[in-house]
């Protein structure tokens, strides 16, 4: 047995501001880059304050019945931030620090996001609080069905179409798809993306986030006329997105020196294969098991690849030409700023550089590909399923593939064009982009 109580359920009127500088949270930090930015373009006098707060926050306890027997309460939160060039886009995470600031920061980033790709969608995120490795499979099933039960006034193809996130997956998509389509007695492929390939999911989705990277990356280094063969790249995370990443690098030439997990990581300037590395992460659950176990490494094995162990600090400072964040937040901060080594910096990651980590590297004359345009091919193939399934198509890798390049290159040729424009670094550029669509999807419309 499952129930719901209402917390709360917020609609704000889109129409208030903050101090330009203020305590570093999620929200605080997307603040701060957003009005550096409407500092620095020629935007409409009075318009500065249009994205200062979401649309909607949904926020509710959500009790399920533990294979115990026992209840357990939860906060979730759906937090839909701008609808204007279509409907909310975002994931939604199960994570035990999840809260409603992490989320609404996160769907504004998602709103950001979809603008700078020029998809028809806006942005939203959700999250549940609650550590789903405290779960058995049965409980953590009863939590997805339970959220959609919860929020489901709130979603729909036409409403706001969720996807995966931290610690949620396919089979997690599929729960929340049944369920939603148990309740509303309706067909809907298209409510939820991230959906296993059998359950109308779509083909590339797994490494898009990587691959749109990936164009994105390949795209700079062949207009800079630099030499993969002489990029050396380290990677922190090698989770979907990381070890993808890693892969696709790998194949094309470039000198992978050093990966990391959340149990450290493994540096070679020789190089290395991350193939390999993703076979042992697979047997042994990190990317030190080739060499390590616990705190005991084979030293002589290790001396004999040429490979150190390096903590994830320690992987942010090593000397190389490409540093990709690819798994946590807030991990080049102005502590660590001045010691980065590396002159490109893809943000696979969300939110892994801080507004003042930011001035600091801009100022060193580091080049930052932002999460904003670096990470958007996830929400871009997962358009693609929305289309699917809208349509009731099955596209070919192939095509996925050739859609997601264009999308992303398009992006990228965007936010090049509005950095030399104004003078602004790329992650401005993004946000610049971004917002400058969703002004003139609300113009039109005539909200404002």
């Amino acid at each position: 047995m499952v129930s719901v109580k209402c917390v709360a359920s917020v609609s704000h009127v889109i129409s208030f501001s903050y101090p330009f500088f203020m305590s570093s949270t999620p929200y605080t930090r997307f603040q701060t880059t957003l009005h550096s930015v409407l500092s620095k373009i020629d935007f409409e006098h009075g318009s500065n304050t249009l994205f200062d707060n979401p649309q909607h926050i949904h926020k509710k306890e959500i009790t399920i019945h533990g294979d115990d027997g026992k209840p357990k309460t939860m906060n979730a939160f759906r937090v839909q931030f701008n609808n204007a060039r279509g409907p909310y886009k975002g994931g939604i995470r199960f994570h035990q620090e999840a809260d409603e600031d992490e989320v609404k920061a996160l769907a504004a980033l998602m709103a950001i996001k979809t603008a700078v790709v020029n998809i028809p969608f806006g942005g939203a995120k959700g999250g549940v609080q609650v550590n789903p490795k405290e779960l058995t499979k049965g409980e953590v099933q009863k939590v997805a069905r339970e959220y959609v039960r919860a929020f489901q006034e709130n979603l729909g193809a036409d409403i706001d179409c969720p996807a995966p996130d931290v610690n949620t997956n396919p089979d997690i998509m599929a729960w929340m798809r049944d369920e939603y389509e148990t309740l509303t007695r309706s067909y809907s492929p298209a409510m939820i993306t991230g959906k296993p390939l059998s359950f109308g999911g779509s083909l590339g989705r797994d490494s898009a986030t990587a691959r749109g990277g990936f164009f994105i990356l390949q795209e700079m280094v062949d207009r800079l006329a630099l030499d993969p063969s002489d990029m050396r790249v380290a990677i922190q995370g090698f989770g979907n997105a990381g070890a993808h990443m890693a892969k696709f690098l790998h194949n094309a030439g470039y000198i992978v020196v050093a990966v990391s997990d959340s149990q450290g990581g493994i540096y070679s300037p020789e190089g290395i294969d991350p193939v390999r590395i993703a076979k042992y992460k697979e047997k042994t659950g990190s990317v030190t098991g080739e060499y390590c176990e616990g705190s005991v490494c084979d030293i002589s094995r290790m001396n004999m690849d040429s490979v150190e162990q390096v903590t994830n600090e320690q992987l942010l400072e090593i000397d190389c030409d490409i540093l990709i964040p690819a798994a946590l937040d807030n991990v080049i901060t102005a502590d660590n700023a001045d010691r980065i080594k590396a002159q490109y910096i893809l943000e696979l990651a969300n939110g892994p550089t801080t507004p003042e980590a930011d001035v600091i590297l801009d100022k060193k004359g580091k080049r930052i590909i932002p999460d904003v345009l670096a990470n958007a091919g996830g929400v871009t193939v997962s358009y693609f399923e929305w289309s699917q399934g809208r349509s009731g198509e099955q596209w070919t890798e192939d095509i996925v593939d050739d859609r997601l390049k264009k999308v992303m290159l398009d992006a990228y040729k965007s936010v090049r064009r509005e950095s030399r424009r104004e003078n602004l670094t790329y992650r401005e550029a993004a946000f610049a982009v971004g917002i400058k669509r969703m002004f003139d999807a609300m113009t039109v419309r005539g909200w404002l």
